[in-house]
């Protein structure tokens, strides 16, 4: 990866250990980035990688999952490489032991999660087992009828629409061709904040968007005071509200 910010960068710095990022990619582009932004910000999201990765290691014994080319932090064991899933129509999520705890945190966070962004994934025909899991666990979510899908995609809307229409409830979709355009782009590590706001309380917040860094140290200088507003909240042992009432506000 480039010293500069990168696409993978800001998505992980977008999102608080609250979210997740599932991917399909093998590609070690995204762990690579959360490692990097984690040295200088601790609060860094869940990954899952549906189909494997490159640079994922396993300890199968202990069921611990690291970086490869590390040891297993309780038998010191060099980590083993995960399995890596091929685009094959059946894929068999649940024979590996890897594979299926990456699957199992999907299927956990979808069950009640807010807001959804799918990024760039099409669902072809060969991932038509993954299609359904991930219906299935959106199903089952009991707040689907108030949350929001986010595609960023650039096909054409209408092919968009009829591929995820079985997820869609009513008019609680949107579509972007530039993820500096979605919602966790525009208000980052506050997202779901920000939308339960502006759709609970009808009191909507005005955009702070990412700005384009050229340095990876000006985009942790930007993001910064949010980390400590959360330290803030963990240290006082009250839970994070997103938008901290002013100290010249009303309690």
């Amino acid at each position: 990866m480039p010293d500069t910010p990168t696409i993978y960068d800001y998505l992980v710095l977008s999102l608080r250990e609250k979210d997740l990022i599932a991917t399909f990619n093998w590609d070690p582009f995204l762990l690579q980035a959360c490692i990097r932004n984690q040295k200088v910000i601790s609060r860094v999201p869940d990954i899952a990688f549906l189909h494997g990765n490159v640079k994922v290691g396993i300890c199968k014994k202990d069921r611990i999952t690291g970086v490869q080319g590390h040891c297993c932090i309780r038998c010191a064991k060099q980590l083993s490489p995960s399995k890596l899933l091929y685009p094959v129509k059946q894929k068999n999520y649940a024979d590996d032991v890897f594979i299926k705890g990456e699957w199992s945190k999907l299927r956990s966070k979808l069950s009640e999660a807010y807001h959804l962004t799918i990024f760039g994934y099409s669902a072809p025909v060969t991932d038509a087992e993954a299609r359904q899991i991930l219906l299935k666990s959106w199903k089952d979510n009991e707040s689907k009828s108030l949350a929001q899908i986010e595609l960023i995609d650039v096909a054409e809307d209408t092919t968009l629409e009829k591929t995820w229409s079985d997820f869609f409830v009513r008019e609680h979709y949107s579509i972007q061709t530039d993820a500096f355009a979605s919602y966790s782009f525009w208000h980052p590590r506050r997202s779901c904040d920000a939308f339960a706001a502006a759709t609970l309380m009808n009191k909507p917040w005005s955009n702070n968007p990412f700005p384009k860094f050229t340095t990876l140290k000006e985009l942790h200088e930007w993001i910064a005071p949010m980390i400590a507003e959360e330290d803030a909240y963990a240290k006082a042992g009250t839970p994070f509200s997103g938008k901290p009432v002013a100290p010249n506000e009303e309690q």
